[in-house]
């Protein structure tokens, strides 16, 4: 990851307040910042255009083929520019990925959620990743083998959640977190992975419902494994 998306990360922490005070319903107030921390409507703008750039010529070379100059043509965007955000193509993907997860979390937990019905989280996670508009994305990570940018965005998120369970009286051990994480993003990341392979047949109320029967037959089996 480029040292401009790293300081990128950093500086939109500031955003994850919205998750203790549970006051904003305005996802637009999660921008882009970087251009040294400015939060400029410009900046997402423009890398929005890069992002749809970059999908435009994938769908003609693989990633690793792909060259700035071949997002900054297609996106119109000039390299200039580009490098002003990012440093490397991927870093487009990251950051897309990222913004993804950010805001479809902020939003989750900006709705005071009812966490007494099952699986309402997944429910809604698989909702927003199965929309249309992100099937391309997905497709694109899995031929190009890197669902580690879309692992890493889950993992990058999963303070969001947790903060919000412990507003709700519901407490992690710090230590065990990275096992909470993990399990989710491996779920998460395998869910999507059979839904694409399987043609993307089922609506993401089917899919968590196959899911929700599978860890009650796992769980009753007590095979973990």
């Amino acid at each position: 990851m480029s040292l401009r998306y790293s300081m990128y990360r950093i500086r939109r922490n500031v955003s994850h307040n919205l998750v203790n005070a549970r006051a904003t319903k305005d996802i637009r107030q999660i921008r882009l910042i970087v251009f040294h921390g400015k939060d400029d409507i410009r900046v997402e703008r423009s890398a929005d255009l890069l992002y749809q750039g970059l999908m435009n010529v994938l769908r003609k070379k693989p990633l690793q083929n792909v060259t700035i100059s071949d997002v900054s043509k297609a996106s119109t965007v000039s390299r200039a520019t580009f490098y002003r955000s990012f440093d490397e193509v991927a870093d487009i993907l990251t950051w897309r990925c990222d913004r993804e997860f950010h805001q479809m979390l902020i939003s989750f937990v900006s709705s005071e959620p009812d966490l007494s019905k099952p699986n309402v989280l997944l429910l809604y996670v698989l909702r927003h990743w199965m929309q249309v508009e992100h099937i391309e994305l997905l497709e694109q990570l899995m031929t190009n083998n890197r669902l580690d940018i879309l692992f890493n965005g889950f993992m990058n998120n999963t303070d969001i959640p947790i903060k919000y369970l412990e507003t709700q009286g519901i407490h992690i051990d710090t230590h065990e977190h990275i096992y909470f994480n993990s399990l989710r993003a491996g779920m998460f990341m395998g869910i999507i992975n059979a839904w694409i392979t399987n043609g993307k047949r089922e609506t993401p109320e089917e899919v968590t419902d196959i899911i929700y029967r599978q860890f009650s037959d796992i769980r009753d089996a007590n095979l973990m494994l």
